[in-house]
């Protein structure tokens, strides 16, 4: 196993965990933002007008805590994971190789860039996620119609 995939899968680890933390700050601030703007609104005149707007961002703040409670879902698993933990199948928590990318099995972030590398973040429960589970370094895996062949695990 490559002392690469190693200093890889510590890069796109902390990667991910800068990705989830700078999106936690963002939604929280948004949601301070929704409060703030309630907490301020008087009531119009036009009293149906009003009730239509705050329906309207009562729903926007809905939609914002929900992305918030999955940010905050996905920076749970990520703080559980130890990039340092060698593996030898895949599981969550692995970087693989393969003949179509490199793929870190953790949370669905999607292509992140390291260095000159491009790593995809998907979930153990994303389709091709499963697909990947227990699988080793030499393993191929048929997903829609395409032929993964894994080349290293870590």
């Amino acid at each position: 196993m490559g002392q690469d995939l190693i200093q890889l899968k510590k890069a796109v680890h902390l990667e991910c965990q800068q990705i989830i933390s700078e999106k936690i700050l963002s939604l929280q601030s948004t949601l301070k933002g929704y409060q703030d703007a309630a907490n301020q609104e008087t009531k119009s005149s036009a009293g149906d007008k009003y009730e239509t707007g705050r329906a309207m961002m009562h729903l926007e703040k809905e939609k914002i805590a929900g992305q918030l409670d999955q940010a905050l879902k996905q920076q749970r698993v990520i703080s559980q994971l130890n990039p340092e933990k060698h593996q030898k199948e895949v599981q969550l928590g692995s970087v693989l190789k393969s003949n179509r990318g490199i793929f870190y099995i953790s949370v669905s972030l999607g292509l992140i860039q390291i260095g000159k590398d491009k790593v995809m973040c998907i979930s153990p429960v994303a389709p091709l996620g499963k697909m990947f589970l227990g699988a080793k370094a030499g393993n191929k895996i048929q997903f829609n119609n395409m032929t993964y062949e894994v080349a290293e695990v870590n």
